[in-house]
């Protein structure tokens, strides 16, 4: 497997992926059609990537890999603790808060956010493709990562449940609140802004479920 990353010719073949995706489907394209589209020729491919297969796996792992740097690693410094994000035309100043949905700050999960949508055709085709649930899955574990963070942050004992909820379970619910809301924003098209997104992310903390219902 090729050892160099982020070059320009990644970035054209990226951008060749993409556009196949829309127009062929992972499984017509072909690493002919992905180097010919890129201006490359498969030689040149080859260097970077073992086959299609290969080069959507990178794709994926480098997406979830930016989106850890932003949610968890970018999260945890301190630069982010003065950092403030706009919810419906009011500044709000993150802040470590003691509680485990706190780990969900506004501040990074708005970058993520804008990072998915400054990178939306990507983000689009791979949600629509048949490998759209493990970028979603992955997705969950970063979020998973973000409350491990936070209940280290505080010290908080791990429990075997939460108000009769056996953790596994009780960990689940918490990360495919914010996963669907992310998720549905993507295949939506993005329409909303990240600080709408966010918002809603806020407002789904301290909302009960039965309390959405009619």
């Amino acid at each position: 497997m090729p050892a160099k990353r982020n070059t320009k010719t990644e970035a054209r073949i990226k951008a060749a992926f993409t556009t196949l995706m829309q127009s062929k489907g992972f499984d017509a394209m072909t690493v002919s059609d992905i180097a010919r589209t890129a201006g490359i020729n498969r030689g040149t491919f080859y260097m970077h990537y073992l086959d299609k297969m290969d080069l959507r796996q990178q794709l994926v792992d480098d997406a979830i890999e930016d989106l850890t740097r932003i949610l968890v690693t970018d999260a945890a410094s301190p630069d982010r603790d003065r950092k403030a994000v706009s919810l419906g035309g009011n500044a709000i100043a993150p802040h470590r808060g003691k509680a485990i949905c706190d780990a969900f700050q506004s501040a990074s999960i708005a970058d993520a956010l804008r990072h998915i949508r400054n990178d939306y055709a990507f983000f689009s085709v791979v949600s629509r493709s048949g490998n759209d649930m493990q970028i979603y899955d992955r997705m969950k574990e970063v979020l998973k990562r973000l409350i491990v963070a936070q209940a280290t942050r505080f010290g908080a004992e791990p429990k075997t449940d939460y108000n009769g909820i056996p953790t596994d379970y009780a960990m689940e619910i918490l990360v495919s609140a914010v996963s669907s809301i992310i998720w549905l924003w993507i295949r939506r098209g993005c329409k909303e802004s990240p600080e709408e997104i966010c918002r809603i992310i806020e407002v789904n903390k301290t909302t009960a479920p039965v309390d959405i219902l009619w």
